[in-house]
């Protein structure tokens, strides 16, 4: 009989502790801004890339040394249409686009302007203006890209 109050009572103690446990838990933390596109693969696909709509062999974008969340490119783009993926054999992947369809890229260029990652719906495109040589850069942390234009 000692034994089942020992027992009772040890089964009682654990409850106790591990509700007390749980009282800092009950709050729900809740994060407002958008979480980092974590991946260690970019490419872009479109008539504007060199390798054009080429699902699966898209051009791949390379990371930064300092950040692996920034992605650069830098060489030709045509005139014409392109998006941004994160894996390549596939159109059914969500891909990154403009907030607006056709957001010129050209001699102006682009600084830090806000992108999103979308899974069908829309397919919204950035539109290459100007043919010539770009630095590209998608900065998956922020949701940004930025667009200079080299030359010819």
């Amino acid at each position: 009989m000692k034994a089942i109050y020992t027992l009772i009572w040890t089964a009682m103690l654990l409850m106790a502790v591990t509700l007390a446990g749980c009282e800092d838990e009950k709050d729900l933390v809740v994060i407002e801004e958008k979480l980092p596109i974590k991946t260690s693969t970019l490419y872009m696909v479109g008539d504007a890339t060199p390798a054009g709509w080429d699902i699966n062999a898209p051009t791949p974008f390379t990371p930064t040394e300092e950040d692996p969340l920034l992605f650069t490119y830098e060489g030709p783009l045509n005139m014409g249409e392109l998006k941004c993926c994160t894996i390549t054999g596939s159109w059914d992947a969500a891909f990154i686009q403009p907030m607006t369809q056709g957001q010129t890229i050209g001699k102006d260029g682009l600084d830090a302007e806000a992108f999103q990652m979308y899974s069908g719906g829309d397919d919204l495109k950035w539109k290459v203006a100007e043919a010539g040589k770009y630095k590209l850069l998608l900065n998956l942390r922020n949701w940004t890209i930025s667009a200079t234009y080299l030359g010819e």
